[in-house]
């Protein structure tokens, strides 16, 4: 299969491929319904860990794009087109043969009979600009250092699974009385690898999830509160400065230089607006100690800055 081509892919690299973006395709889904559900939920077809549809999506984008990818417009606009092209069909041919939806977007502006949408096809194209430029060299690379021998001996041991899921999945829903139960215990225990791997990534993202929520709230608390600080220190310096200038006015009116140069003298508007300063901060000190007293009666308070000419109180007027 190494030496089989098709575009500038050989088979050996296509089957690889599909079977590995058909696991993380299933990752992916995994991970989404425990973000919208809270909870585990088994969204593959098949028993396996796997969704073919994503290794399928992914192999023929891969065999289309790579020519165009000089041209990421043309390589968005494709995949675009052809992931909704793939989605449509397949959810259509899975209703028809199985009587099921396995994905709805019925709820959705424009959908076309529920199996597509606006929203997923510009979504596939997005994930598509990802994988081809980011994913999909890594991928590459680390193929190229795996041994042709062990390459083969992986892809055969998936494609079996694959093959033996497969058939009995559709056996179990082709089947009818006995043998019905018989296949489900069957695919029962065909399923236990992918509900313990499903379990174990669904709990990491609550666990994920959970820990980013409390690191945003306590980021919040944290943004809160330097605001409230920095609020403060701004009112403490407003204040220092108005009281410094409320008493360089002061000596100013006090001394012979007011007198020969009534000029300097300021305002009273002026006068009125730094003695309002001074006034609201230390109406808002009062308040605060009253508010902690009442809080903590048998507690200390925090003591004012002290005034800027050495007093305990503010200067009467």
């Amino acid at each position: 299969m190494s030496h089989i081509f098709l575009g500038s892919f050989s088979l050996y690299e296509l089957f690889v491929f599909f079977f590995l973006y058909s696991f993380l395709g299933w990752c992916s889904e995994v991970i989404f319904a425990t973000l919208k559900t809270g909870k585990f939920v088994n969204r593959g077809f098949l028993n396996g860990p796997v969704c073919p549809i994503y290794g399928t999506g992914v192999a023929l984008l891969l065999l289309c794009l790579t020519p165009l990818k000089e041209y990421p417009w043309a390589v968005f606009f494709v995949s675009v087109i052809l992931c909704s092209v793939l989605e449509f069909l397949t959810g259509f041919l899975l209703e028809k043969i199985f009587h099921k939806k396995w994905w709805d977007y019925s709820d959705r502006k424009f959908n076309i009979g529920g199996f597509i949408c606006p929203e997923m096809s510009l979504l596939w194209g997005i994930a598509a600009i990802a994988v081809l430029y980011g994913v999909q060299p890594t991928f590459a690379a680390l193929l190229g250092h795996l041994p042709l021998l062990a390459g083969y001996i992986l892809l055969g041991i998936c494609a079996a699974a694959f093959a033996i899921d497969l058939v009995f999945t559709l056996l179990q829903i082709s089947a009818l009385g006995k043998r019905l139960k018989e296949l489900q215990k069957i695919n029962a225990a065909l399923r236990l690898g992918s509900d313990a791997l499903g379990g174990a990534l669904s709990h990491a993202t609550e666990k994920s999830v959970k820990k980013f929520t409390e690191m945003r709230q306590t980021g919040s608390k944290k943004l809160e509160n330097l605001k409230e600080n920095g609020a403060r220190v701004m009112e403490t310096i407003r204040y220092r400065n108005a009281k410094r200038t409320d008493v360089l006015y002061d000596k100013i009116e006090k001394s012979r230089l007011a007198k020969a140069f009534p000029a300097l003298l300021p305002s009273e508007k002026r006068r009125e607006k730094i003695r309002r300063t001074i006034r609201e901060w230390q109406e808002k000190q009062d308040s605060d100690e009253i508010a902690d007293n009442t809080d903590n009666p048998n507690g200390t308070t925090q003591d004012k800055p002290p005034h800027e000419d050495g007093s305990d109180s503010p200067e009467k007027r």
